[in-house]
């Protein structure tokens, strides 16, 4: 397959503007396992799945994690003893139930993390350990390191986020009598090597915050999310040179799990969804067909296996993927094409690729585009929009899909 190359400098000066479709919160809950999400910025409860046979987290109060899976737009989760990813659409299980690998069998998961940019689960157990683990389905650890915090009668780590724009990781250290919490900062590099910690203050709404049980990272905006089992809070930082961190604006939403009287275990930032905008078209002798075109996973920094799709597309013909820098938009005509072009300014094309042997409508195509960790990317928005070239008996036509507006992102 041929590939025509796309500058990341050209994607790196794409136009900037709002999340397309604004990411959310996503996260496990306690007793009646739910896949619960919440957009937090308008504080409204999104639709929930349960995952089939999944037990309820065990009794400690920390016991439990949730972290976005990027690369198969899948949620792992844990109660606390059990890893498993999930679809949240359909609570389908990716990866199946397993034992989480903990170096203890009275320790407990207490926080999960996917870092997309080196292909890793992370984990955090009740003893204060901190596992790297394999991309894999069960996770194997390939190295543990200790925080130095520790389970004590009152206190125990709760939350695990990292950002990986910035090489920043978090974890939480509660009292869970009191639910007093301290913020602890460490960097990827030595990520049980705090280098600063940081006392958790209730949000400035008045919404009470207790011993924060998850934590989830949007690092593109820079924005830190606890959640307490009930409310979550974002709590906005600026990175200094050292690093340091300064903590300013928060935004709480006090609205209960959907469950009545369940709590969050963990948290996470689900990644924001394209936006299609048009519809397909054709002219010569191409068929019209439904050419629906998607994204494969998110569009996250260091996202390797991010990849475009188109289905519904003419079989046995040639496809391309324009890629435009800015949202789609509407446009005049673009001969010879059928219609046209919603994408902005073109960044280049992926293609061509094979919609497959036959006739009809029945084709598809992949188009990979390798989103490398390079944080100038963070926040850009892209247009795509899918071209088919068909050909016979000596005539030509074209096809075109709709056009897809979507954010990169990291979380």
């Amino acid at each position: 397959m041929r590939r025509t190359t796309i500058t990341l400098t050209a994607l790196g000066f794409a136009a900037a503007a709002l999340a397309q479709t604004p990411n959310n919160l996503i996260a496990l809950t306690r007793a009646t396992p739910l896949i619960a999400q919440r957009d937090h910025n308008t504080c409204t409860p999104l639709p929930v799945c349960n995952p089939p046979g999944f037990p309820p987290a065990f009794a400690q109060p920390y016991a439990g994690g949730t972290a976005w899976d990027p690369i198969r737009n899948g949620v792992w989760i844990s109660n606390g003893a059990l890893l498993a990813d999930v679809d949240p659409n359909t609570c389908a299980y990716i990866c199946p139930p397993s034992p989480a690998p903990l170096v203890s069998p009275n320790a407990v998961v207490t926080g999960l993390e996917m870092l997309e940019s080196i292909n890793q689960v992370w984990m955090l157990d009740s003893f204060g350990n901190l596992y790297q683990m394999t991309y894999a389905c069960p996770p194997a650890v390939t190295s543990i390191c200790n925080t130095g915090l520790p389970l004590t009668a009152t206190n125990a780590t709760g939350g695990l986020a990292v950002d990986e724009k910035n090489r920043l990781v978090f974890y939480t250290y509660s009292n869970w009598v009191t639910g007093a919490t301290q913020l602890h900062i460490a960097t990827m590099g030595a990520p049980c090597a705090t280098i600063q910690v940081v006392n958790v203050t209730p949000c400035t709404t008045g919404v009470p915050l207790n011993g924060v049980t998850g934590l989830g990272v949007d690092a593109c905006r820079q924005i830190l999310y606890l959640t307490d089992g009930i409310n979550t809070m974002g709590w906005t930082y600026n990175v200094l040179p050292g690093p340091v961190l300064v903590f300013g604006l928060q935004t709480c939403c006090n609205l209960p799990p959907p469950a009545p009287g369940d709590l969050y275990v963990g948290l996470a930032v689900r990644s924001g969804r394209a936006t299609p905008f048009g519809g397909p078209c054709a002219n010569g002798v191409c068929p019209l067909c439904p050419m629906v075109h998607t994204l494969v996973n998110s569009p996250n920094l260091g996202n390797l296996s991010f990849a475009l799709s188109l289905t519904g597309a003419p079989l046995g013909n040639l496809a391309w993927c324009n890629i435009g820098g800015g949202a789609c938009s509407p446009n005049l005509a673009f001969p010879p094409l059928c219609g046209p072009l919603f994408t902005g300014p073109s960044l280049g094309l992926i293609g061509p690729v094979p919609t497959g042997v036959g006739a009809g409508c029945g084709g598809s195509a992949t188009f990979p585009l390798a989103l490398p960790m390079i944080p100038p990317l963070c926040g850009a928005i892209i247009s795509s929009q899918c071209i088919v070239l068909c050909s016979g008996g000596g005539a030509i036509g074209t096809s075109l899909s709709n056009c897809l507006s979507w954010e990169i992102q990291s979380n």
